[in-house]
């Protein structure tokens, strides 16, 4: 029996990459980190960089509503 392979093509994003690979703003992305919805890691000459693991994002998309939440 095989064994299905799964490719990433990115290994992690910057907040622009993450915005644009799920069709989201940058806004919304940052809100995730800084609420700790999304995880990210620092990197630059001053930890200053937010990279974003693909496989976190991955994770962070698969948990939103599946549904809008209805209004009255």
């Amino acid at each position: 029996m095989l064994t299905p392979q799964i490719t990433v093509a990115q290994v992690s994003y910057d907040l622009r990459g993450a915005a644009e690979a799920t069709g989201l703003g940058e806004t919304t992305i940052r809100e995730a980190i800084e609420t700790g919805d999304l995880i990210a890691h620092y990197a630059g000459r001053r930890n200053s960089k937010p990279v974003i693991r693909a496989v976190d994002l991955d994770e962070w998309v698969a948990s939103l509503p599946t549904s809008r939440k209805r209004t009255a």
